[in-house]
């Protein structure tokens, strides 16, 4: 609470992954190796120079003047994340765990898969859609002259607004915990991980698993998988460093990061061409599962690995077209 009547941070440079996070691969506490997957460039960056955009938080307050305060709020919020972090990267017993913990864990997994780049552009495309359907009841959340901060505060309030309820999905799961002793977990700039199936990204009830890798050796798995435990300590097999090594190459929307000892396993020659887009599908049925009787429809939305929005819809002149998805 102190931190809303706090003086307004002079930086404008905002961090969506804290620097303190990406500290577990770092090889100084200064820099970490990054595969840029746009230039294919492998390089050791500076902490403060990655997962960072100019004026990511900065909002409009309720006096209408924009301010920095939302980093502050960050700020408590990367506190905890970083106490969790270091719980589950070093952990040893899991009964040791108290609820303090699994509540920490479920927020600071919610908030840290929330507040990315991607999830920001992956609403706008929604965003875009929606304009197009219905302009008298929806307005687009774009930045315009008029309001050149509208992007960062819709997104910032839907993510407080949502974070309860996602921490509340998250906290359902059985907590794993994978161990592997060569250190080979990446992680990237989306590090809360929902693995594709078949290109398609599941929801956070229905998929197998939840990935946050904690450190190069340690990732912390939801799963549905329930056995009574607070947690369970796993040693990682080949299948499971598998499935993180794909998580974060198709999940992140620019960056991977590998340890020292991992940098010459960063994919440098791969093209990535995909990424994570909105998917948008036609059903005759509503998300509860009722038939809808023609001529109407239901447009389910989910995420899908693509070069760019899936969109295919019925031709029944219920959707209007948007050239750009």
């Amino acid at each position: 609470m102190d931190q809303q009547n706090a003086p307004d941070p002079v930086s404008r440079q905002h961090h969506y992954v804290p620097r303190t996070y990406l500290r577990q691969w770092s090889f100084d506490g200064k820099r970490v190796w990054a595969l840029d997957t746009v230039t294919g460039a492998v390089k050791a960056l500076g902490l403060a120079n990655v997962c960072v955009e100019e004026n990511f938080y900065r909002v409009v307050g309720s006096d209408g003047l924009p301010h920095n305060r939302v980093e502050r709020l960050f700020g408590v919020v990367d506190s905890e994340l970083a106490r969790v972090q270091h719980l589950f990267a070093n952990l040893v017993d899991p009964a040791s765990l108290d609820y303090d913990d699994l509540v920490g864990l479920a927020v600071t997994m919610a908030v840290q898969r929330m507040r990315t780049l991607q999830q920001r552009r992956l609403h706008r495309q929604y965003n875009q859609w929606m304009v197009a359907q219905n302009p008298d009841e929806f307005t687009s959340i774009d930045d315009d002259d008029e309001n050149p901060l509208r992007l960062a505060g819709i997104h910032t309030e839907l993510l407080f607004k949502t974070m309860w309820e996602a921490a509340d999905v998250l906290a359902t799961r059985q907590i794993e915990i994978w161990h592997d002793p060569h250190g080979r977990f990446m992680t990237c700039d989306a590090p809360v991980l929902v693995p594709f199936r078949r290109n398609v990204r599941p929801d956070l009830l229905s998929c197998p698993y939840i990935i946050w890798p904690v450190s190069p050796d340690r990732v912390v798995a939801l799963s549905n998988g329930h056995t009574g435990d607070k947690a369970v300590l796993r040693e990682a097999d080949g299948q499971m460093v598998g499935l993180v090594r794909n998580g974060v190459e198709q999940g992140r929307e620019r960056m991977i990061f590998a340890s020292e000892q991992q940098r010459d396993r960063l994919p440098r020659t791969r093209k990535f061409r995909r990424r994570a887009q909105v998917r948008l599908r036609c059903s005759d049925r509503t998300p509860a599962g009722e038939q809808i009787p023609p001529p109407g429809c239901c447009v389910q939305w989910s995420e899908t690995f693509a070069a760019g929005p899936d969109v295919i819809l019925c031709n029944r002149g219920l959707h209007k077209p948007v050239p750009d998805l």
